[in-house]
């Protein structure tokens, strides 16, 4: 599990290894951000709960536009400097009377865990409804097909007991049900999304939809070939080390997890987390609403994702190390390109680590088989 060692540098080549130091600059568009956000708890309105959905979206797709152009994420600094003279100018203008203000200070935001949870519940059964649904799982598709390959091949799930752990609107489970497994069971929290998973899965014996929390599995040990976890943990204020090892526990010996959790660091979870506490006013209905007839559905899952999902960043050495002792092997997984963002996918890109800092975590972790049918098997 260690990592692999850095190459030795080519002193042959002057300039091969040479790479700016973008901190300051990194540093500073963070501040300006937090700037943007105390200016806009100055210039609270009726009128800026009206124009903050414009703000965050134009902001937001941005940053991705520059991401997926590996262009300059600090191109960014003119866009937020726009907005900033607009806030100004809105704050001069509130002392002419302009528009209404507030006579009461501003409500407390929402508790941002209990608001992830009510968004996920919400968002996924309006973005995923219908035929929706379908273009949805195509995501999916290319992740899975990539995990598949990794265990051996579809062959691999015929038989197999699956857990999805924080199913969502169950894209992995109606991939799955087509290989030949045992038994799928969908875990998730939302009250919504569970009456929704049952009517689509309720002519199909193989699953069970069960609604719980990914944070204590109520599962007995060893109960499952395949654990599936992808970007669940983190949503959630649960201790992750813990959540980890409670899901290697349900694996059975032989059997595999493939998890993925936001990494740490970077500009891109800075601005998700901006975007939350701007938005923090502004009711994930309303932003549904307002963009789902106009724009894709997929995108409009970023916007439950990032906008009004909470996140714990976790280091990938601090990952690493809690894999240990829990799996006998742990697999990265390179991710899709133009949907996902690990190094791999972004080896072209120069300013990787101001944008994302180590990238989403994107794991198969192994479960080796235990020592009495190792016995057995030598026998």
């Amino acid at each position: 599990m260690t990592p692999t060692a850095e190459p030795p540098v080519a002193v042959h080549k002057a300039y091969d290894r040479l790479r700016a130091d973008h901190a300051k600059r990194e540093a500073a568009l963070e501040a300006r951000l937090d700037a943007l956000l105390e200016l806009g708890r100055e210039v609270e309105s009726p009128l800026l709960q009206e124009l903050k959905p414009t703000i965050v979206l134009a902001l937001k797709w941005k940053f991705d536009y520059l991401a997926k152009t590996l262009a300059s994420p600090f191109e960014l600094e003119a866009d937020v400097a726009y907005w900033h003279g607009v806030l100004e100018m809105l704050r001069s203008l509130a002392g002419q009377r302009w528009f209404a203000r507030p006579e009461a200070a501003a409500a407390a935001a929402a508790d941002p865990w209990r608001r992830t949870a009510e968004g996920f519940d919400l968002g996924w059964t309006t973005t995923t409804e219908g035929e929706r649904f379908a273009a949805s799982r195509e995501i999916a598709r290319e992740r899975l097909d990539q995990i598949l390959e990794m265990l051996g091949g579809p062959a691999w799930i015929n038989g197999k007991e699956i857990l999805d752990s924080g199913c969502g609107p169950g894209r992995y489970i109606d991939l799955l049900r087509a290989l030949g497994p045992k038994r799928i069971v969908g875990l998730d929290q939302g009250e919504r999304l569970v009456t929704v998973l049952r009517k689509r899965f309720r002519n199909d014996a193989l699953i069970e939809i069960v609604r719980g929390t990914c944070e204590r599995l109520e599962c007995p040990d060893a109960s499952f070939d395949l654990v599936i976890s992808n970007g669940v943990l983190h949503h959630t204020p649960s201790d992750l080390q813990t959540m980890l090892r409670d899901h290697a526990r349900v694996l059975r010996p032989g059997g595999a997890i493939f998890i993925m959790l936001v990494g740490k660091g970077g500009l891109e979870l800075k601005m998700w987390k901006f975007v939350r506490d701007f938005l923090y006013d502004v009711p994930l209905r309303s932003m549904l609403e307002r963009f789902g007839p106009r724009v894709s559905p997929l995108r409009l899952q970023g916007i439950v994702d990032h906008m009004y999902g909470e996140y714990q960043e976790t280091g990938r050495e601090a990952f690493e190390g809690w894999c240990e002792g829990l799996f006998t092997r742990i697999e990265r997984v390179p991710g899709v390109a133009g949907l996902d963002v690990t190094p791999e996918v972004y080896r072209d890109d120069p300013y990787f680590a101001e944008r994302f800092g180590c990238g989403q975590l994107r794991y198969l972790c192994h479960k080796g088989p235990s020592r009495s049918a190792q016995r057995g098997g030598a026998r």
